[in-house]
């Protein structure tokens, strides 16, 4: 929790002086920026160790086959580089090559839970023969 206030902070901070002295240095601003960027996704990526190795640890409690939960991890990791490299793009002014990037994001989303969905047709046809 404390993390996203220190991300938050950061931000706040970052986004004011990027501002303030993006009239006088424009390249200023957006080193500035890509400063304040890269250090809320270095917190962010600790945060991220830790939650990956819980979940590690509870899948392993589980006993689940990887098959179940191992496309869902692959869309999330899509999603979220989609939506960082989306909003990279959109922040350079390339708002249709966001666009592009968000329909290929689907479609690789979409064909990333291809095994899911056959798990669960298979599922669904062992309890019909019941």
């Amino acid at each position: 929790m404390s993390t996203v206030f220190q991300a938050a902070g950061i931000a706040a901070v970052c986004a004011v002086l990027a501002l303030t002295i993006q009239k006088d240095s424009a390249p200023l601003s957006w080193c500035l920026a890509l400063a304040g960027g890269l250090a809320i996704l270095w917190l962010g990526a600790g945060v991220l160790r830790e939650a990956l190795a819980e979940a590690g640890n509870l899948l392993a409690a589980s006993g689940l086959d990887s098959g179940i939960y191992l496309p869902v991890v692959r869309v999330v990791a899509i999603g979220v580089l989609v939506r960082l490299t989306g909003a990279l793009c959109k922040d350079a002014g390339q708002n249709a090559l966001a666009a592009k990037l968000e329909l290929a994001g689907t479609a690789a989303a979409v064909a990333a839970c291809m095994p899911l969905f056959r798990q669960v047709l298979q599922y669904a046809n062992t309890l019909s023969a019941r």
